[in-house]
């Protein structure tokens, strides 16, 4: 993520512009990083939605600006799991008709076979259940190392490492039988 550390200390001492440029800066990941752990649009937009309204409210608890960006992507993720736990019988968390981040990713696209892989790395990336999903999206996708994301997801840095690559080997021998 991209943002101004000085419009988190600003937004810190609650200045309202402030975290309204510092939502400008992250909207987009927040975003991505919600279709790829929800697998859906809609609900994408609205985990995103509370955890900024969350994050307004929170933001002059902050302690550390440094922390800003552990401490949204914690609100995200929390977020995330307590959607999926409350909507986990109605639906299935991934449904591949439903605009999911191909739409938001590969508008420029036009490659048929491009879209295919995509559609078949989500396919695969939906098999993993939630936490497995959330470890292979932030350090895959978003660049995140094992210690930031053990910190976002309070787990033990050895713990992500190990689930990150029996996630990305489920997903391999998905991918392999596909």
């Amino acid at each position: 993520m991209k943002y101004d550390k000085q419009d988190v200390v600003l937004a810190m001492g609650n200045d309202k512009k402030a975290f309204e440029r510092l939502y400008c800066s992250i909207n987009n990941d927040l975003y991505k990083m919600g279709i790829y752990i929800m697998g859906d649009v809609l609900l994408a937009q609205e985990v995103v939605s509370d955890t900024v309204l969350d994050a307004l409210t929170g933001i002059t608890k902050l302690k550390n600006p440094d922390s800003f960006e552990p401490w949204i992507l914690k609100i995200l993720t929390t977020k995330c799991n307590r959607k999926i736990k409350d909507k986990y019988n109605k639906f299935s968390v991934f449904n591949p008709k439903s605009k999911t981040m191909e739409d938001v990713e590969l508008r420029e696209s036009t490659k048929y076979e491009d879209r295919e892989e995509a559609t078949d790395i989500q396919i695969a990336l939906s098999k993993l259940n939630k936490t497995d999903r959330i470890i292979v999206s932030l350090c895959v996708v978003e660049g995140y190392k094992s210690h930031e994301v053990g910190k976002i997801l309070s787990m033990n840095p050895s713990t992500v490492r190990t689930r990150l690559n029996r996630g990305l080997e489920k997903m391999r021998e998905y991918l392999e039988v596909q």
